[in-house]
């Protein structure tokens, strides 16, 4: 099949009217993608765009006859790339800023992964779907100039199907590290070590720890990949050559064969893949799901239509709690729809929400929006916000705003929009912390302005623009500063004066040092 796509996409151009091409809006976005993200793969742009191969794979035809682009192959992968017309055209239609180059293709990964596979397999092997070899990870430490090869060796087939088993859950429960495999390190002392992957939105972070649990420190070249990236790398790099090891030794329709390709048409439908990300993120496995557990999984999807903020709620929640989420968001938004209901924030949302620079950490996104919201608001840099009360007042609540039972799981606060005006509910902690948690949703809803969206005591990007918003929100750190340097505060003075916990002042006079030593 990959050699027909190849020789579909890589036949000489007929030059045909681009104008013909790019007139056709599918087309446009297509190339526009490959040029900002230079994907990895064709499938890598099938994920990136939301679409299904075969319908990439014939856009991808026709920009290759008019002369845009050009395809490549690189080992096992087939890789899009631009050519100086569509570079041209692509900034004629204002698909790539004119002072903006295209991005290059992301070399890091190419020899992140090998496999080699015994070339004497034992009879065992030869009767059962045992593929007995060694994967080699490429990783870079900080303790070392060159890169190290981290192996894994046994029965490969085992590795990939665990890995293919868990694939919604390692790729899309957010926060939560999974052990991807065992290693050992090349010409390094003995010792076991684990290579674990951590999801905090879109991208995909790798750490290495020892048996004793103590980290590996990674430069970041190895640390972390779009999502997107390390699925396909997974696929085109270990899972495939598994796949056609089987087929060369007269194996067909085998686990792994059947595992691969439900996981490949599932990334390969809109639809299905939303819904298996979700129970992945659900920590379940979308396939072996009951009627009512895929019936609530929908109504998930229609509560809350956009994908992070669904995520994080997924992974706030998990499957034990899935039905008490449903229930006290559901309950307390009846409760509390009109009394928590703020119209300001929706007006904070125009006026401040910008994509922030890609380069730009969560939290200097949550810190610039809490400096532009108190500025837009008229707060001097020393004033606070006057706890729940002050935050009714300010964001047009008709009353003070109400505060919830305890939420479930790890949940703390959930955003709902009724028309266009946002309603929050919020567990009751406690004067101070409710207040906080009331600024992260605040945060994050100017951030995003999502029609629904939790606050949760989880790490993801998401929640870290909304935690940064809060604290620079409610207690600003120039200000927390010379309270502690200049006036001698201590800081429990600090954080009475603010309405927040300790924590918080600390917080932000710690972080008025990092941020001279962090690169921006």
């Amino acid at each position: 099949m990959r050699d027909r796509l190849l020789a579909r996409v890589q036949a000489a151009p007929k030059h045909d009217d681009w104008v013909r091409v790019l007139g056709t809006p599918g087309h446009r976005e297509l190339l526009g993608l490959i040029a900002r993200h230079a994907p990895p793969s064709i499938g890598a742009l099938a994920e990136l765009a939301g679409r299904a191969q075969p319908n990439v794979s014939r856009t991808l035809s026709a920009l290759h006859s008019a002369g845009l682009i050009e395809v490549v192959s690189d080992g096992r992968r087939s890789v899009p790339r631009m050519t100086e017309m569509g570079i041209s055209k692509a900034r004629e239609l204002g698909l790539l800023p004119a002072s903006e180059a295209p991005t290059a293709p992301d070399a890091k990964t190419d020899r992140l992964l090998t496999v080699e596979i015994e070339s004497r397999p034992t009879d065992e092997a030869f009767s059962n779907d045992v593929i007995e070899g060694r994967l080699t990870a490429r990783l870079r430490f900080s303790s070392h100039k060159e890169e190290i090869a981290a192996r894994t060796s046994g029965d490969l087939d085992a590795l990939g199907r665990q890995l293919l088993e868990n694939w919604w859950r390692i790729f899309y429960r957010r926060g939560a590290p999974f052990r991807l495999w065992d290693f050992s390190l090349e010409d390094h002392a003995a010792g076991s070590y684990a290579l674990l992957a951590t999801v905090p939105g879109s991208r995909i972070e790798l750490q290495a720890r020892s048996s004793t649990n103590d980290p590996l420190h990674l430069e970041r070249e190895s640390q972390t990949f779009p999502v997107s990236t390390f699925e396909q790398l997974l696929l085109d790099e270990f899972l495939h050559p598994l796949a056609t090891h089987h087929l060369s030794r007269g194996r067909s329709a085998r686990p792994l064969h059947a595992l691969l390709r439900r996981i490949e048409d599932s990334r390969g439908q809109p639809a299905e893949r939303a819904f298996c990300r979700t129970a992945g993120a659900l920590g379940m496995t979308p396939y072996d799901l009951g009627d009512d557990r895929a019936a609530r999984i929908r109504a998930l999807l229609e509560l809350i239509p956009e994908e992070d903020a669904r995520l994080d709620f997924s992974s706030a929640v998990l499957s034990e709690a899935l039905d008490k989420g449903w229930l006290w968001t559901s309950q307390q938004l009846e409760v509390f729809r009109r009394r928590n209901a703020m119209p300001v924030l929706r007006q904070l949302h125009t006026r401040c929400a910008k994509q922030p620079n890609t380069a730009t950490r969560p939290y200097q996104h949550g810190y610039a929006l809490a400096r532009e919201t108190r500025a837009l608001l008229n707060l001097a840099e020393d004033q606070p916000v006057g706890g729940i009360e002050g935050l009714s007042r300010l964001l047009g609540a008709i009353d003070t705003i109400g505060l919830s039972t305890k939420a479930p799981g790890s949940l703390r606060a959930f955003q709902s929009m009724e028309g266009d005006v946002p309603t929050l509910i919020i567990e009751d902690e406690g004067p101070h912390a409710s207040a906080f948690v009331l600024a992260r949703g605040m945060g994050d809803f100017i951030a995003f302005g999502s029609r629904a969206a939790c606050v949760a005591d989880l790490y993801t990007d998401r929640q870290a623009v909304g935690r940064a918003f809060a604290a620079e929100f409610m207690a600003p750190r120039d200000a927390v500063v010379r309270m502690m340097e200049e006036e001698d505060h201590p800081i429990a003075t600090v954080a009475d004066h603010f309405g927040v916990q300790t924590s918080v002042v600390q917080h932000q006079y710690e972080n008025s040092f990092r941020r001279f030593s962090s690169p921006a």
